[in-house]
């Protein structure tokens, strides 16, 4: 195959046209991989799915495809549902908290999520009173972990005893 057959899909990434088709089906269309070859035009579509989903860049680009699917098309889709849930003055209030609370969660401002202004910003930006702030906060985190050992709990083999926890 010729270079002329191949194009850049992402950065590393180099697609025939029919790959690219492939990959695009697969995840865009959501069928399956040998319904994804057969529509990207290859002769024996089962072989064909089988062999690209088992060849490194191909696979690569699969990954590539979904996490720009998920994060771009599908993500404003999601939002624009829980938006129309949280609006919708029929739809029960159960749901509409619940549209609610997903929407503050992913906006990290609820839940394990929530973001910490000060842990979020990266250490060269902060100042010499919020890297002591934070050096505190991870020492009192620390001694909160810290368990006092009492000789009285701990026991030591005796060196008879010893031959026998190596068998």
């Amino acid at each position: 195959m010729t270079n002329q057959n191949r194009s850049s899909y992402r950065k590393g990434v180099d697609l025939t046209l029919k790959q690219r088709a492939f990959v695009t089906i697969l995840v865009r269309q959501g069928c399956n991989p040998t319904q994804a070859a057969r529509q990207a035009g290859y002769v024996e579509p089962k072989v064909a799915s089988y062999d690209l989903l088992r060849t490194p860049h191909v696979q690569e680009a699969v990954r590539q495809e979904r996490a720009r699917y998920v994060s771009g098309d599908l993500a404003n889709v999601a939002t624009g549902t829980l938006r129309a849930i949280m609006i919708d003055e029929n739809a029960p209030a159960s749901a509409r908290v619940a549209a609610a609370r997903t929407a503050l969660e992913l906006a990290g401002e609820l839940g394990s999520s929530k973001r910490d202004v000060d842990n979020d910003r990266p250490l060269n930006e902060m100042t010499a009173d919020q890297l002591a702030q934070l050096i505190d906060k991870w020492q009192g985190e620390r001694s909160e972990l810290a368990n006092t050992v009492d000789a009285d709990d701990v026991t030591m083999p005796c060196a008879a005893d010893s031959s026998q926890l190596l068998q």
